[in-house]
């Protein structure tokens, strides 16, 4: 399976759970070439106010699944997960809400796809920088939702 069959997996996966756990609607969906606008092919660091998770998936497939937005949606998203305001939030809660985030937009994805193994996910880990990715070794897909910006992308690793 190539990075780039998971166009039709990833819109409804993530638009449900964005939806039934974080209470948030996908406005509009894109699937943007780059990840980032690199400078120069390099990896753009991740400020200090954005949130970015990455995990593996392990099973008929392997790769890597990542999550990308910056401080506004990560604080509505956590206080509609959380049923707190946003006031309240602290900027660890908010990576916490993030990271499991990831996690939950991973799964949902992987479960998706047909095979008869079970998938593996690492835990996901805080990035300090976005990956320079392409359209040609990954899908990258921009949800423009009603609190902000969610951005992922799935890199398949291997001959899939």
């Amino acid at each position: 399976m190539k990075a780039s069959e998971f166009a039709k997996l990833v819109p409804g996966c993530c638009g449900g759970v964005l939806d039934s756990m974080y209470f948030t609607t996908i406005m509009e969906t894109s699937h943007p070439k780059e990840l980032a606008e690199a400078a120069e092919g390099k990896e753009t660091a991740i400020g200090a106010e954005e949130y970015a998770f990455s995990l593996s998936f392990k099973g008929d497939i392997c790769g890597r699944f990542g999550l990308h937005m910056g401080a506004a949606a990560g604080r509505g998203l956590a206080a509609n997960f959380l049923g707190e305001d946003e006031a309240d939030l602290s900027v660890s809660d908010i990576g916490e809400v993030a990271g499991e985030l990831a996690n939950m937009l991973c799964g949902a994805v992987v479960s998706k796809v047909e095979g008869k193994s079970k998938f593996v996910l690492s835990h996901p880990e805080a990035m300090q920088a976005l990956p320079v990715l392409s359209g040609a070794d990954a899908l990258v897909s921009r949800f423009e939702t009603d609190g902000g910006t969610v951005t992922t992308w799935v890199v398949v690793e291997g001959d899939a």
